[in-house]
């Protein structure tokens, strides 16, 4: 594991140094501010902020990996061109990547919330907010460095990890509504559960709704899964799904990146 802390250190500070990791930080930072001082009231700071962390944190991700991996190909041909096991030089990567990522989340909303201290009535939809901001962060980075890892160039690869995003974030949501108008006469509650946890931007979604208790916010899957299972056994299992969001991909990368030949 040695040589995975060393090359986690190198991408680390390399994206550290990046101006767009400080771009990302301060934009999420100056959104937050602007949405808890003009909005008026804390719930629906909370539910804006939201919206913008679970779309902008999945497509962040997604492209600085994409784009980190591809730019770093000829580093990663002289590391696999030594005598070490390529899951650690991946793995190394990935972490890497993915933890600047998630800390330009968390420093962003923390620099926001300082400055909006006296807008603030709780602190618990915050703490789900940043952690479900860093799941986002992880579980993109671990998607984004499978599609990459798993295609034979620079343009096929970017576009895949576009199109996995807009998938999630848009398509998704158009494709369950339809299942729920055409089977509107059955009962889907169930399925609606199945699909909820599917998708890691709506269990986010849903995963900060349980903490605001705003069922009308929720929608017909999240309304189903907070009364199906209850605000505590719901955050429970979101919780669990989206740590195996982040190991899944992670570990069927590691797989692919073995066998790949580069």
């Amino acid at each position: 594991m040695r040589l995975t802390w060393h090359i986690f250190k190198f991408v680390f500070l390399d994206n550290l140094r990046s101006i767009w990791s400080l771009i990302y930080a301060l934009f999420l930072a100056l959104s937050t501010y602007a949405l808890i001082y003009f909005t008026g009231s804390f719930t629906r700071a909370i539910v804006s902020i939201m919206n913008i962390i679970i779309l902008v944190a999945p497509l962040v991700s997604s492209m600085m990996m994409s784009m980190y991996y591809f730019n770093k190909t000829d580093f990663l041909h002289l590391m696999l061109a030594q005598p070490v096991r390529r899951s650690q030089v991946f793995l190394g990567m990935y972490l890497g990547v993915s933890i600047t990522l998630t800390l330009s989340v968390l420093v962003g909303l923390l620099l926001g919330l300082l400055f909006s201290l006296q807008q603030i009535d709780a602190i618990l939809p915050l703490i789900t907010l940043m952690v479900c901001g860093g799941f986002l962060s992880m579980i993109f980075s671990a998607l984004a460095l499978l599609v990459s890892v798993a295609s034979k160039d620079k343009l096929r690869g970017i576009g895949l990890t576009l199109f996995v995003w807009l998938f999630m974030a848009v398509i998704y949501d158009g494709l369950i509504l339809i299942y729920f108008i055409v089977f509107s006469e059955y009962p889907i509650e169930q399925h609606a559960i199945v699909l909820s946890l599917l998708n890691p931007i709506d269990l986010s979604r849903i995963f900060i709704m349980l903490q605001l208790d705003i069922s009308a916010l929720l929608g017909y899957s999240g309304a189903v899964f907070q009364k199906f299972f209850g605000a505590g056994q719901g955050m429970l299992i979101s919780a669990v799904s989206l740590v195996l969001w982040v190991l899944f991909p992670l570990l069927i990368m590691l797989r692919v990146a073995r066998k790949r030949d580069l």
